[in-house]
């Protein structure tokens, strides 16, 4: 018996993908925001019960763990990173805030008064300009801890280019401070986590990096020590925003940040490859956020980078949009108006209905006031819900202040959240060229609003998935071991042969895929050649390279920097050489979608009461563990699943297809 185990912590649930022998089933417990560990174990805890078997006995049996973690969205947000001193090029303080000359963005990372500078740069053809004064370098050292760091990052001007400044900077801090020491000072160099040439941006991004790894740390090696425990054997795999996993020890800690949301959008190409769909959207609203990206060819274009709470940085990621408002998200009045989120109710005390002491309204209020949640069968009756909590806040919050019903104020709330999504999705699509034909809907709440929003903006068909409440967690079992290399083009080494850069590159990707466990000869290599544009180097491109960097494959980053950048007749400039490092892990196998016979009506079952706008209507309800493949169930009617509902609007069928995805199709298509 093989099992395979992917967990990805929500901000409101943590939810489980476990595969056994063939068969998949999903599970879903409460994040734990106290300890994300405690929520990762009580998932494999109710996995194990589900198996039938102890947790020692299912991990013995299991084969991969791979694990998302929001530990470092957490920290951003509630802003419990340590104070970090920075040591920058003399003369070149400035450059670490970029975009942001004052520095208002990064107050909440950096204080002015932790960023000093050392008199030494990286020249233009990677020589050490100035000098590294052991004494000066530890006296500047001394002055940022008294000023409250706790860690450093340090960032010389070019090091892109060469590195060795800053490491003699971090082995003099090594030297003074060493590990055996309570005062040891965890250092950070920018060269490590980024080959960016802009200064500020490669800067920054070590910067994100050092604000979270420390905890990070401690809470992975921390679930890892407790699996090992329990009996697991292998090591526990993180997932990483560029659509990869790696072991702990060799994972950066700005590279999980968003792996959550980056799972999801994996897990659609995957299956958008699987069900003919090459263009399309997605939609994924879980307890706190909602996220829109693109189905297909997700990884293939401009690399933007990455923001995080108004700081740039330059990781490798798989990116989606993020709309702000999710299932917990928090509705109020605002000029007169209802609007919902950004702020969120989160995990605990979570919506009002939860009766946690939750005290406003949230969208998860309004759609149990209107009848789209049973409150007895919530989370697969994990959980029962109180109706008349939901009716008081809306009526306190909403309905009250606008002189309305409370059912009125509850749809009011639907309706906002609907048409922001909508809106999102329009504007998502337009910039970036995607078919609006097909949307693919998951997270908790997806299945509930996509046919209303697919309605507004008129998409003919919308799939949820048997995974769609844990998709996040579905998307990373689709995920190899991989490790990027990426070594810098200067003008100094532009005449190195690309086969010789990345047979450095290679040897290193040995030397870590063996501490994986992985032979030589399972490992497959991609090449790619990196570019920039000359007038923004945060915009960039990566190109398969096969040899050296010919006129076609500068052709080819032109047309896509050029066509799709924000420089259009800026000049291209080759700066890097990226190998990718893949090795692969245990994936589970679906059934087919194909379904060739002729889709049968469902028979209506028992209905329930559901706010249409203007009144309560009696709407069919179906139990999607009834529902067989070549069923139609005809709208409007409400599908049940353990850890999501389905709203089929008036304007649409759902037929069931052979991997029982259920295709919400309109009714004019």
């Amino acid at each position: 018996m093989s099992i395979t185990i992917d967990i990805d912590t929500g901000g409101t649930f943590t939810d489980g993908f476990i595969t056994q022998d063939g068969g998949a089933f999903s599970v879903k417990v409460d994040t734990t925001p106290h300890d994300l560990t405690e929520g990762f174990l009580n998932c494999l805890e109710t996995a194990s019960e589900r198996l039938g078997l102890s947790l020692t006995e299912t991990l013995k049996q299991t084969s991969v763990i791979r694990y998302s973690t929001t530990y470092g969205t957490n920290t951003i947000i509630q802003r419990t990173g340590p104070s970090l001193g920075v040591l920058v090029s003399e003369g070149h303080e400035a450059d670490l805030y970029g975009e942001a000359a004052e520095g208002s963005a990064y107050d909440w990372l950096l204080s002015r008064s932790l960023v000093l500078g050392v008199p030494v740069v990286i020249g233009d053809t990677g020589e050490i300009e100035g000098e590294i004064d052991q004494d000066q370098v530890r006296k500047k050292i001394i002055e940022l801890l008294e000023e409250g760091a706790r860690g450093l990052v340090v960032g010389i001007k070019g090091s892109h280019k060469n590195h060795a400044a800053e490491s003699q900077i971090r082995d003099i801090v090594r030297n003074e401070f060493p590990r055996h020491f309570l005062g040891s000072l965890p250092t950070l160099v920018s060269s490590e986590v980024s080959q960016s040439r802009d200064d500020g941006l490669r800067l920054r991004t070590a910067l994100i990096s050092a604000y979270i790894h420390h905890g990070l740390a401690r809470h992975l090696y921390k679930a890892e020590e407790e699996i090992r425990r329990r009996g697991y054997t292998k090591p526990l795999l993180v997932v990483h925003a560029n659509g990869s996993v790696a072991r702990v020890a060799k994972s950066i800690a700005a590279y999980t940040y968003n792996s959550g949301p980056a799972a999801g959008l994996v897990g659609s190409n995957e299956l958008g490859a699987d069900i003919g769909v090459q263009s399309g959207l997605t939609l994924d609203i879980g307890g706190t956020s909602t996220d829109i990206g693109a189905v297909g060819e997700v990884w293939k274009g401009v690399e933007g980078s990455v923001t995080v709470d108004g700081v740039s940085i330059d990781v490798p990621a798989i990116v989606a949009e993020s709309l702000g408002g999710g299932g917990g998200s928090i509705a109020r009045i605002e000029d007169g108006e209802v609007k919902v989120g950004p702020q969120s109710a989160g995990a605990y005390p979570g919506p009002m209905c939860y009766g946690l002491g939750g005290d406003a309204p949230t969208v998860t209020d309004a759609n149990l006031v209107l009848g789209y949640l049973d409150p007895e069968t919530f989370l697969g009756g994990g959980r029962n819900l109180e109706v008349e909590k939901a009716r008081q806040g809306i009526s306190e919050h909403i309905a009250g202040p606008l002189g309305v019903s409370v059912e009125e104020a509850a749809w009011e709330i639907r309706q906002t959240v609907d048409q922001v999504i909508a809106d999102g999705l329009t504007t998502y699509a337009q910039e970036r060229d995607i078919d609006t034909d097909v949307i693919f809907a998951y997270g908790g709440g997806g299945p509930a609003h996509v046919s209303t929003v697919a309605d507004l903006i008129e998409i003919p068909t919308a799939y949820c998935f048997p995974m769609s409440p844990v998709f996040s967690a579905y998307g990373s079992s689709r995920m190899d071991v991989s490790h990027l290399y990426e070594t810098s083009v200067s003008e100094e080494t532009s005449s190195v042969p690309v086969d010789e850069m990345v047979g450095r590159m290679k040897e290193e990707a040995q030397r870590d895929m063996l501490g994986e466990g992985f032979d030589a000869s399972s490992v497959t290599y991609e090449i790619q050649a990196g570019f920039t544009l000359e007038a923004d180097p945060q915009t960039k491109a990566h190109v398969a390279l096969e040899g050296e960097v010919s006129d076609g494959v500068m052709t080819e980053a032109k047309e896509i920097l050029l066509t799709n950048g924000s420089g259009a007749g800026s000049s291209v400039v080759w700066d890097s050489v990226r190998l990718k490092a893949t090795a692969p892990s245990p994936h589970p196998e679906l059934a087919s979608p194909e379904f060739s016979g002729d889709y049968q009506p469902k028979e209506a079952g028992p209905s329930r009461s559901v706010w249409t706008g203007s009144a309560f209507e009696d709407i069919p309800v179906h139990e999607a563990a009834g529902l067989s493949v070549g069923d139609l169930v005809e709208g409007p009617a409400i599908i049940e699943s353990e850890f999501t509902t389905i709203f089929v609007t008036q304007k649409r069928n759902a037929r069931i297809d052979g991997a029982k995805n259920i295709v919400l199709q309109s009714k004019d298509s």
